[in-house]
């Protein structure tokens, strides 16, 4: 007996999460901050600043480097970010949040779908987020393979 999900469901269930994860981005003015600057800003928060350079961000994100380029400039042009030399490399710039960008992160659009999740119950946040992870997991050794 095969217990195998509806493929319509599985994709209804993935616009729904896509669906969810755009919501919570209210804000989508050029003069806003936008989902992938939110994105540099979160690891700039939790990285040393060794880890704090275009290549690092760049590969954290599975991005090329000319949209985190054009990004971190948007960002250090509006006070959230500074760029400074590093102390190995003159040629390598670290990227450091600013108090400006400390503060932005205060309302960052993920605390709101964190307040969401944290409406479930217990066992369906555990769930919620194992599945995250093995779902991850999955895509990350399928990248692999790939490689």
């Amino acid at each position: 007996m095969t217990h195998d999900v509806d493929e319509k469901q599985l994709i209804a269930s993935i616009v729904l999460l896509e669906r969810f994860v755009r919501d919570i981005y209210p804000s989508r003015h050029s003069s806003e901050i936008q989902p992938l600057q939110w994105s540099i800003l979160r690891y700039l928060d939790r990285m040393p600043d060794d880890r704090c350079e275009l290549r690092w961000i760049a590969q954290f994100l599975g991005l090329t480097r000319a949209p985190v380029t054009r990004a971190t400039a948007t960002l250090e042009g509006r006070g959230y970010v500074t760029h400074r030399a590093n102390g190995h490399d003159g040629r390598t710039k670290t990227i450091g949040l600013t108090p400006l960008g400390i503060k932005a992160l205060s309302n960052d659009p993920i605390l709101t779908a964190v307040k969401h999740i944290r409406k479930l119950p217990v066992a369906e946040q555990s769930q919620f987020m194992n599945t995250i992870r093995s779902i991850a997991l999955i895509s990350e050794s399928a990248s692999d393979d790939t490689a």
